[in-house]
Formats: C-alpha cells, sequence, structure tokens
C-alpha cells in the first residue's frame, strides 16, 4: 500500500481545468493577485410566472447565502489550478471573491469570473 491523499473532487478539477482554454506557456512563478466571482444559477422560485418567468420577483434575495460556502468554492478553483496556471497555490497573497446569483433564466447560466494576475518581483 502507498501513502497519498485522497481528493473526492479530483475528477471534478480536472474537468473544471479542461473548460480552460488559454493557460499561458509558462506556470506563474511571481506572487499572484487572484480575482474570483462566482454566479450561480437562481432557483426557478426568484422569478415570477407565464409570461413575466424572465422578471425576478421582489422579494428574492439579494445575497447569495446558499448552501455552497465560498472558502470551498475558492479552495476547489485554487487546488485544480495548483500546478497548471502557477506553480504552487503557495504563491497567491490576495483574494478578492464573491458569491453572487446570475440573474440570467435558463439552464448552464452559472459561470465563475477568474482572473490571476502576477506581480513580477524585480
Amino acid at each position: 500500500m502507498h501513502g497519498g491523499t485522497y481528493d473526492p473532487s479530483k475528477k471534478e478539477k480536472e474537468e473544471f481545468v479542461k473548460t480552460i482554454v488559454d493557460f499561458p506557456e509558462e506556470k506563474m512563478t511571481n506572487p499572484i493577485r487572484c480575482t474570483l466571482h462566482f454566479y450561480c444559477k437562481r432557483p426557478k422560485t426568484h422569478f415570477k410566472t407565464g409570461k413575466n418567468s424572465h422578471v425576478l420577483k421582489g422579494t428574492a434575495p439579494k445575497y447569495n447565502i446558499n448552501n455552497k460556502d465560498l472558502d470551498n468554492m475558492v479552495k476547489f478553483v485554487l487546488d485544480a489550478l495548483n500546478d497548471k496556471l502557477y506553480t504552487d497555490d503557495s504563491l497567491i497573497f490576495e483574494i478578492v471573491c464573491s458569491k453572487l446569483y446570475s440573474d440570467v433564466v435558463g439552464e448552464g447560466t452559472g459561470h465563475i469570473y477568474v482572473k490571476f494576475e502576477e506581480v513580477i518581483v524585480e
């Protein structure tokens, strides 16, 4: 038996990485500033019905405080990109993040805005 760490989300991380099209030729090796905005699909119950099914109800919550923890969402992205976009996620010195609702109606409207800025050390 060999040692190692079990990662239950390994397949999901691999699938996530496949969705990224523009990896730089070389991995980042300098300090990194990271911005992550998670836009989650709103439940149908947040919208009116019938011909106004694309309009948010006045009672629809502004803030996304669903059961998904923001810190776990961030960790998933950073771990998935580790040793692919950057040599190690310890290079990240700043994270700006939010968990928001996407106000677009329909299937597959959730998405992640991801921005990594390498700070060149001279």
